[in-house]
C-alpha cells in the first residue's frame, strides 16, 4: 500500500480548471454539474478527501502551474 498524499490546500474543481485556463491563456466555457444521489453527496460533503493520517505536501496548485506552464 501507498500512503495517502494531500495537498496543503483544497481546491473546488471548477476553481482548479479556472486558474488552469487563465494560466494557459485558454478560454472555454465551464458548466457546473452537481453529481446526483449517493456519490454526489459524499462529494458534496468532501467524505472523498482522506484527510487523517495522510502526508501532506507542500506545492500548491499555483506552483504546479508556474512549473508546468512556463
Amino acid at each position: 500500500m501507498v500512503p495517502d498524499i494531500v495537498g496543503p490546500k483544497i481546491y473546488p474543481l471548477a476553481d482548479l480548471a479556472r486558474s488552469y485556463l487563465q494560466a494557459s491563456g485558454k478560454r472555454r466555457l465551464i458548466v457546473s454539474a452537481p453529481l446526483p444521489g449517493k456519490p454526489g453527496r459524499a462529494y458534496r460533503n468532501r467524505d472523498n478527501l482522506t484527510l487523517s493520517g495522510a502526508l501532506v505536501g507542500k506545492r500548491t496548485w499555483e506552483d504546479f502551474l508556474v512549473e508546468r506552464l512556463r
